[in-house]
């Protein structure tokens, strides 16, 4: 059922019950003020016998009246009062029998069927006019209430459009406040939308962009490193296959031993920058604390504060590779961009929260959030925990990277790849 018609149901509805006690209520009116104005009639008759008026005279008053009917009548009262009633056309009442003088009466007759059909027709016709009337407000409310629905009509297609992945049409504007709050609303999330399709569709961009660097990482490591190892290799051992002096091949099997430990190191390298594999070994904290461990030995000349306290949290391997690469993440940024003499770490976890905080006092962030892979990488990390993370830039400079997490159980993640 469409708005239109639920609302003219009801007014029709109350209009009718309206309409039903109005009528009562006139209609008792109308025999109200009848019998008023008979009584009156007959009181005036009364006055004029009282007056000695000529009967003749006050049949000729009487007559044209609609309301009394007065016949003179001498002799025994039955048979004339029924030969009165009898010949009479309208609808009469009692009547009323006034004695004149001995054997003389005055029969007058009231009737209300005169009155009362004037009264009807009367009200007859207003409610012809108030029908009238009625049906036009319902048409004129029809147009109206059609004219209001567009702006939503549109809404609705709107709607629909965005379900499927649409471009909307411009929706119209409206003259009432309550619908145009909600196309406003309507508009901000259309907007907020457009916005977060170009922010996935930068993200994309950046993970191509940042699997293309990984394969070139790979393939770099591989060609240059492994690569030559292997190369060196196969010649030594062509060396050692051919070899006659003894001096010659102990030479050539230390260089193949020295290089079969250079490519287990690289290969190791590679690894870990796949997959942190001191997670299926060891603890997360102990995995952060080797993590910052690494670094501290690598920039020796930066002063690390460093609180790492996990011993109440309940590890979760999925949860916990995300909770890693975003610290490593983090760390990386301050290494790679900051530029700065002062690194804190806290990262603390219990059975309730995991909190991660890494803050520098390097270069800050100008007046721009750049939005890069790193801080792409650690939002996607945050957001598949369900975790909130922030990039800032406190008063006394640097970045400010924070990652907190209220800990309930992770839905898992159809074996995507973590890693």
């Amino acid at each position: 059922m469409s708005g239109f018609t639920k609302i003219s149901t009801a007014i029709v509805a109350v209009f009718i019950g309206c309409f039903l006690v109005f009528t009562c209520l006139v209609y008792f009116h109308i025999q109200d003020n009848i019998e008023e104005e008979m009584t009156g009639a007959l009181n005036q008759v009364r006055e004029m016998v009282n007056l000695n008026i000529p009967v003749a005279d006050i049949e000729a008053i009487v007559e044209p009246s609609p309301h009394l009917s007065a016949h003179y009548f001498t002799g025994r009262l039955q048979a004339e009062q029924t030969s009165v009633m009898s010949t009479t056309e309208r609808t009469a009442l009692t009547p009323v029998i006034i004695p004149i003088q001995e054997n003389q009466y005055l029969i007058v007759t009231p009737f209300d069927a005169t009155e009362l059909t004037q009264n009807l027709t009367f009200f007859a016709l207003v409610a012809g006019l108030f029908f009238a009337t009625f049906v036009l407000l319902l048409f004129t409310l029809k147009v109206a209430v059609k004219q209001r629905l567009v702006p939503l009509n549109q809404l609705a297609d709107a709607l629909s459009e965005l379900r499927e992945g649409k471009e909307s049409q411009p929706l119209s504007h409206s003259d009432i406040t309550e619908m145009n709050r909600v196309l406003d609303q309507f508009k901000h999330l259309q907007n907020a939308l457009k916005s977060k399709e170009k922010q996935l569709i930068k993200i994309d961009k950046q993970l191509a962009l940042l699997q293309e660097q990984e394969r070139n990482y790979l393939a770099r490591e591989l060609h240059d490193n492994v690569g030559q190892l292997l190369t060196t290799i196969k010649a030594h051992a062509y060396i050692l296959v051919n070899a006659k002096e003894q001096s010659v091949v102990e030479l050539s099997a230390q260089k193949v031993q020295v290089m079969s430990h250079q490519i287990s190191d690289a290969i190791r390298k590679l690894t870990a920058h796949l997959h942190p594999l001191i997670l299926d070994r060891v603890s997360l904290q102990s995995s952060l604390e080797r993590l910052v461990y690494e670094q501290e030995v690598a920039q020796p000349d930066t002063q690390w504060d460093v609180s790492i306290n996990l011993k109440r949290y309940q590890e979760d391997n999925e949860r916990d590779i995300h909770l890693y690469r975003f610290a490593q993440e983090a760390i990386n940024n301050v290494i790679k961009h900051a530029k700065a003499t002062k690194v804190s770490i806290q990262i603390y976890g219990d059975t309730h929260r995991v909190s991660v905080m890494v803050k520098d006092n390097g270069r800050g962030l100008g007046n721009h959030i750049v939005e890069n892979i790193g801080m792409s990488s650690m939002r996607s990390r945050a957001r598949c925990i369900g975790a909130n993370c922030s990039v800032t830039s406190p008063d006394d400079g640097g970045v400010a990277v924070s990652l907190s997490l209220i800990l309930k159980k992770m839905p898992p993640l159809m074996g995507a790849n973590v890693a």
